[in-house]
């Protein structure tokens, strides 16, 4: 399922905001051209999408005069009730590959493509693709937001000796499970983790995946392959590593996973162990609601669905132990903060190499171990020639300005997702390099 969202930005706002970020005061963002009219349109990854539809519907409320108003109920789509000189925002949601693809496709730096999402990093086919296209280098790569993603389960009326339990799983079950080694909730390896519930079905899991090319699955892989054992070399989605070695590098020198859909990854892999087929959805929702309506199922999801769909969610086991014991954690706040905290010292999340790993399995006793990024891609140069005008790259300008300043602040943050950490929001100085027609759009 896509989901697009839409919002008219006033003209009469005009968007002049000055923010402070980490102590840096940014000048105040391009006054908006009082005739501009459009679309401001981008697509890609599904993992932001709760929050990208928090964001418009805020970045609205600063405008009294823009109230959104739903046009169709299958997409979700809105857009502006009235008629007018506007600028609409609008994204769709359709998976990371598809959102790399669009980037520099036929239709990129045009009014339906001025900018992309993606969870998953761009690879060097990628860069080498870009290159070939009139882009060249000239474009960007920033963060936008974070978020955990969860293990998602349906296994209704879970006992434990002392009353409710919440599943616990790792690393190694999760590939089992993926892997097709791991059959039933029965099994002695999830009942090992899970001493104390009474209830375990003797029923065959069904193992939920996304049936596109996908930037969750990214940040899956690269957890799975950080987390396995040295016996499951295939489960982190590349075939030549094992987590016995300091760095989990491949034969290549960069531990590199991929978007692919697990149904297509693991196939040889489940039928060689006898399991049956990974479901395939599109889009976090897509799995998130066959989690909700299937018996027996587990998916991975960005951590907003669980809450938007009322799923259970499994507590993971950290990678870093406490007085020798494993703990278990749920996706917080504070844990995802953790997480975050311990991966950012040695990674740089802004225009990352695809030698850039997302922060997942980070050390800390508390930290969530699947974290991910999600990542906007836009271009330096815009142009007439391409169907746009001036005033809508002003706008794009300015609405990614508040996205990054205003939009990090815990009002504006949807359940399930927290802010860039600090040593990110060094990404706003990206969007001054955007130009129009050859003129910087904020000197």
């Amino acid at each position: 399922m896509s989901l697009a969202k839409s919002i008219r930005i006033s003209i009469a706002l005009a968007l002049a905001l000055t923010m402070s970020v980490s102590g840096v005061a940014y000048a105040a963002a391009p006054t908006i051209n009082a005739n501009a009219a459009g679309r401001i349109e981008g697509s890609g990854a599904t993992f932001p999408v709760n929050q990208y539809t928090r964001w418009f519907s805020r970045f609205t409320a600063v405008n009294k005069e823009a109230t959104p108003v739903t046009t169709g109920t299958s997409t979700k789509q809105f857009s502006s009730s009235d008629s007018g000189n506007s600028l609409v925002l609008s994204y769709t949601g359709v998976g990371s590959s598809t959102g790399i693809a669009n980037f520099f496709g036929a239709n990129r730096r045009k009014p339906t493509q001025m900018f992309s999402g993606s969870d998953a990093l761009l690879s060097t086919a990628n860069r080498n693709s870009i290159a070939g296209t009139d882009i060249g280098n000239k474009y960007s790569v920033i963060p936008a937001i974070t978020g955990p993603v969860s293990l998602a389960y349906n296994l209704a009326g879970l006992k434990a000796s002392s009353g409710a339990a919440t599943l616990k799983l790792n690393g190694e079950v999760i590939c089992g499970i993926y892997m097709g080694t791991i059959k039933r909730w029965n099994d002695a390896a999830i009942t090992a983790l899970n001493p104390t519930i009474t209830n375990l079905p003797d029923a065959n899991i069904v193992v939920v995946g996304r049936s596109e090319g996908s930037g969750t699955t990214y940040i899956f892989a690269s957890y799975l392959a950080k987390s396995a054992t040295a016996a499951q070399k295939n489960c982190g989605y590349h075939s030549n590593f094992s987590s016995g070695e300091a760095n989990l590098n491949d034969a290549a020198g960069t531990l590199n996973p991929v978007t692919t859909a697990p149904g297509t990854y693991f196939s040889n892999l489940r039928t060689t162990n006898g399991a049956s087929a990974i479901v395939g959805q599109s889009g976090n929702a897509g799995v998130a609601g066959h989690v909700k309506a299937t018996a027996n199922s587990i998916g991975y999801v960005e951590s907003s669905y669980v809450s938007s769909y009322k799923l259970l969610d499994a507590a993971l086991a950290a990678k870093t132990l406490s007085a020798g014991k494993v703990v278990y954690l749920k996706p917080t706040t504070a844990t995802v903060k953790s997480a975050l905290d311990s991966a950012v010292s040695s990674e740089d999340p802004i225009n990352p190499s695809t030698s850039y790993i997302q922060p997942v399995f980070a050390n800390g006793v508390n930290s969530y171990p699947i974290v991910g990024y999600s990542w906007l891609m836009i271009y330096h140069e815009y142009t007439n020639a391409n169907g746009l005008t001036k005033g809508q790259v002003q706008g794009m300008i300015a609405f990614l300005n508040w996205a990054l300043t205003t939009g990090q602040t815990s009002a504006e943050l949807y359940a399930g997702y927290n802010p860039l950490p600090a040593a990110a929001t060094t990404a706003i100085a990206e969007l001054k390099k955007i130009k129009f027609e050859g003129e910087l759009l904020w000197p």
